[in-house]
């Protein structure tokens, strides 16, 4: 390993794209919409295939169009992650070499989950793949959906791998992220929209979020604000957001997102099984929410 670095992953908002779908089929011509939105923003960057992206049910052959009209769309004016996770590391060398075949600029890997290695594990993963990676990697740790958490010691050794980029936090523990901006010279992005500021204000180089994808130049201010000194502007534009940050928890990731975007004429509120659509029960305080946040809806 070296100290020099194969790419450095653009600092600020970096959306975690939803995969639209229609009668259970990849709508592409939404997709397309979608990514024009994010080009004309002032996002840094696009994430496709991450857990918003409802990875797990995209089989092959839609994973690459997707790329490909990730990377048609968006490629030399924002950075594309593809998403290339699994708990098998010699499918997931296969997944990283594809999105670089399709010309991706970074790709996003996820900490094994169901089989939930040890940090001896987590290590040999990540390294084996980033020996493998033609692409930057960047390192997504998210407890509650895999049930290993990436230590800060394990992070600060994944740290001086020359093809490790950055690292995505979505733990929600801030003992936690602070022990690893801490202890890992890395770049550290938060993957908790409602923890934007806070982890701000330890270092964090921005965020992977699932709010830019209804409103991204205003999750972009926030990191904006910050970076420039701005400290009380970013806090309370992050304020302002709150309360639609914390209703987007309202169930699991990208349901209630697609809710919105549904309601706001973007696209389908459809997923894929086992996920499944919004109650009703639910649907009403979330809309709120994102109507008292500005957020247009139809």
């Amino acid at each position: 390993m070296s100290d020099k670095k194969t790419g450095v992953l653009p600092p600020g908002v970096h959306t975690a794209i939803v995969t639209p779908l229609l009668n259970n089929a990849i709508d592409t011509a939404s997709f397309s919409r979608l990514l024009s939105i994010q080009l004309d923003s002032h996002v840094s960057g696009v994430v496709v295939l991450g857990t918003t992206g409802e990875a797990p049910t995209v089989n092959e052959k839609e994973r690459d169009a997707l790329i490909t009209d990730a990377v048609k769309v968006l490629k030399g004016r924002k950075a594309v992650t593809v998403g290339c996770g699994g708990n098998d590391t010699a499918a997931v060398c296969k997944k990283v070499k594809r999105a670089a075949e399709l010309n991706a600029d970074f790709v996003l890997v996820v900490a094994p989950y169901y089989n939930k290695p040890s940090q001896r594990g987590l290590l040999r993963h990540f390294i084996t793949v980033a020996d493998a990676s033609p692409l930057p990697v960047v390192v997504y740790n998210v407890p509650s959906r895999t049930g290993v958490d990436i230590s800060a010691e394990t992070l600060s050794v994944l740290a001086a791998h020359p093809n490790i980029a950055a690292c995505k936090e979505a733990s929600s523990d801030m003992r936690s992220v602070t022990d690893k901006l801490a202890a890992a010279d890395l770049d550290v992005f938060c993957g908790c929209d409602e923890l934007l500021v806070p982890f701000l204000s330890l270092g964090a180089k921005g965020a992977v979020s699932v709010c830019s994808n209804t409103d991204p130049d205003r999750t972009c201010a926030i990191c904006e604000m910050y970076f420039k000194g701005d400290v009380n502007g970013a806090k309370n534009a992050f304020f302002a957001f709150y309360p639609y940050l914390k209703a987007l928890g309202c169930d699991v990731n990208p349901v209630p997102i697609k809710t919105v975007m549904s309601v706001c004429g973007l696209i389908s509120d459809e997923v894929r099984q086992p996920l499944c659509r919004l109650s009703g029960e639910k649907k009403a305080p979330l809309l709120y929410a994102a109507a008292n946040a500005g957020i247009y809806i139809k």
